[in-house]
């Protein structure tokens, strides 16, 4: 199973551009509390799901379906959602 790509702090798209470019794939999932943000992230990367929501509050759980996660900018533990990592 492929593993998705979660962009938690996610602004201008920057960093979602940088993994791209790396990976040769979109980031799936953007995260950041301020709509201007995520706004503009939206712009710069329209196929990406977004969330406006805090970082620090967001159980992506219910969004990945049980899929690996790579995470960019992880503020909390994912060990509850993914052992990639571990």
């Amino acid at each position: 199973m492929r593993e998705i790509i979660v962009d938690n702090f996610a602004g201008g798209g920057g960093a979602s551009t940088g993994i791209g470019l790396a990976t040769g794939r979109s980031v799936d999932i953007a995260i950041n509390h301020d709509p201007a943000g995520i706004a503009m992230h939206k712009a710069n990367h329209p196929t990406t799901e977004h969330y406006c929501e805090s970082v620090w509050e967001f159980d992506p759980r219910g969004e990945v379906r049980g899929r690996p996660v790579f995470v960019i900018d992880n503020p909390k533990p994912l060990t509850t959602i993914t052992t990639k990592a571990e």
